[in-house]
């Protein structure tokens, strides 16, 4: 996702599009009054935390957008000997600090989500076979583009997938989920985010 494409979005789901411009001296009338007024009352805990929990979910989107982008759905045929069907997604790390992870967020957020247990590791494409579909299509194995340090994401005792392991895994437009999101499946928390948000 390019910058350009980003502030593409950003404008279809501005609501003040339809709205007609502000005249020149309004502008100049809001901008001083907001510059010379004095709060009558402090914010509230709850207006706090609702900006903190939009500006960490600001920071996660920016993170993650100029990352390549690749997901591939293949539909498994019925006879034995059929190609699985393979989904890939990129997990990397962001340089972003999180907030507490919530199954709103979760469930908001994730077009596609899973459990799985790893069966492969081969150049930083790590291979999950899917033992369960929590949101999205259904598929057989998931690729996920393992690179740099992820410590900042995954879940649990590792900050890597480790063959064997069994993971739960949510995703948005192909990128892994971090900040709590994504994980050992055996992590304190993890699976009942799961469970209350799908």
């Amino acid at each position: 996702m390019t910058d350009d494409d980003l502030r593409a979005r950003l404008r279809r789901a501005d609501p003040a599009t339809s709205l007609a411009p502000v005249a020149a001296d309004r502008v100049s009338r809001l901008v001083e009054d907001t510059m010379t007024a004095v709060p009558t009352h402090p914010r509230s805990t709850a207006s706090r935390r609702l900006l903190v929990a939009a500006a960490a979910a600001i920071a996660l989107l920016a993170g993650g957008a100029g990352l390549l982008l690749t997901q591939n759905h293949q539909q498994a045929g019925g006879t034995a000997g059929a190609q699985p069907s393979i989904t890939r997604i990129a997990a990397v790390g962001v340089a972003a600090k999180c907030s507490a992870p919530t199954p709103e967020v979760l469930a908001a957020s994730a077009d596609f989500a899973f459990a799985g247990t790893v069966t492969g590791i081969a150049d930083d494409v790590v291979t999950l076979q899917v033992t369960h579909v929590y949101s999205g299509a259904a598929v057989d194995l998931v690729q996920v583009g393992q690179t740099g340090d992820i410590s900042e994401g995954l879940v649990g005792d590792s900050d890597r997938f480790v063959l064997g392991e069994r993971y739960l895994v949510a995703s948005s437009e192909g990128q892994v989920l971090i900040c709590g999101y994504s994980g050992d499946a055996s992590a304190p928390d993890l699976q009942d985010l799961y469970d209350r948000a799908f």
